[in-house]
């Protein structure tokens, strides 16, 4: 092959046959024949010196070294798509897209209201956003795969720069008809023996809150345990126990069957705007993060005030 450029159709019929899961849908997603799928495929094998699919009769398996260049070609698709759409946006609307992304959570108020506010300054702007844990977000970030990441700052990270928003505190979310529900403040010693609905255990905050248990020697019994805060309040709703969640998990309980109470000791909880390197900080750009950031504090202040 030597340096020589791959062929374009042939990569889009191989993702075509890698996504439909064979040759003859391949062929549809791509409006030819069957016949012009397999050349196209067989073309690419012989550049690339390796086999990427497995034949027996109709069907077509791809080979382990298929799936590994599969991640690479979607890669390269998506980025083209993405300066596609830019250019498209830049063509009819005069403006550009911005790249967001965000910890779950974020995606219940915070976020879309900030999102609205946003778009009263630049009604003309697509936005991207992409949730996740906040250690697959700053690998993206660092990556300039997207513009701007709104997570909980990783401590041995250092190669993008940091914006810390304002400390705000956990808090307890719990049944209406829990017995916990009439005090004002829940304590450690609480949570003994009861139904205990508990985050992943890579969160600095389950392992902020099992010391707290640890010392006070409480016991609560676990029932369901969640990698994102934003589904834990669907168990609570439901009323399958109660849960130490961040504000950003306490302003979207049902308020119907939750209440939400004061945490103490305090398990504090900070997110940080993470910008991606190098990256030119437009005034598109810089609105987006002053308006979040006003959003954020004004909904943290305001859930703090209410259990305070």
């Amino acid at each position: 092959m030597g340096n020589r450029s791959l062929n374009p159709r042939q990569l889009e019929a191989f993702r075509a046959v890698m996504v439909s899961g064979s040759i003859t849908k391949a062929g549809l997603l791509l409006s030819i024949s069957q016949p012009a799928v397999t050349r196209l495929i067989r073309d690419l094998e012989l550049d690339l010196e390796m086999q990427l699919f497995s034949r027996s009769g109709a069907t077509v398996s791809p080979t382990p070294e298929a799936r590994e260049f599969f991640n690479e070609v979607e890669r390269h698709f998506i980025s083209t798509e993405r300066l596609r759409e830019s250019a498209s946006s830049i063509r009819e609307f005069g403006t550009g897209r911005l790249r967001i992304a965000a910890i779950p959570a974020l995606s219940g108020h915070c976020l879309p209201d900030a999102l609205a506010r946003y778009a009263s300054d630049f009604p003309n702007t697509i936005v991207s956003v992409h949730n996740g844990a906040s250690v697959d977000l700053i690998d993206l970030v660092a990556a300039s795969h997207v513009d701007v990441a709104i997570i909980a700052r990783p401590a041995s990270r250092n190669d993008c720069s940091f914006r810390l928003l304002p400390e705000a505190e956990a808090v307890c979310i719990l049944p209406h008809t829990h017995p916990l529900a009439e005090k004002k403040v829940i304590s450690p010693s609480d949570l003994d023996k009861q139904d205990y609905i508990a985050l992943g255990h890579g969160s600095l905050m389950r392992m902020e809150l099992e010391a707290l248990l640890r010392a006070a020697e409480a016991h609560p019994r676990l029932r369901v345990e969640s990698l994102f805060s934003g589904t834990v309040v669907h168990y609570v709703n439901r009323g399958l126990g109660l849960a130490i969640v961040d504000p950003l998990v306490a302003s979207m309980v049902d308020t119907s069957s939750t209440v939400v109470r004061k945490f103490s000791p305090k398990i504090r909880y900070q997110l940080s705007v993470v910008y991606a390197p190098d990256i030119v900080r437009s005034p598109m750009l810089e609105r987006f993060v002053e308006v979040f950031t006003e959003t954020y504090e004004r909904l943290t202040r305001s859930l703090q005030a209410h259990v305070a």
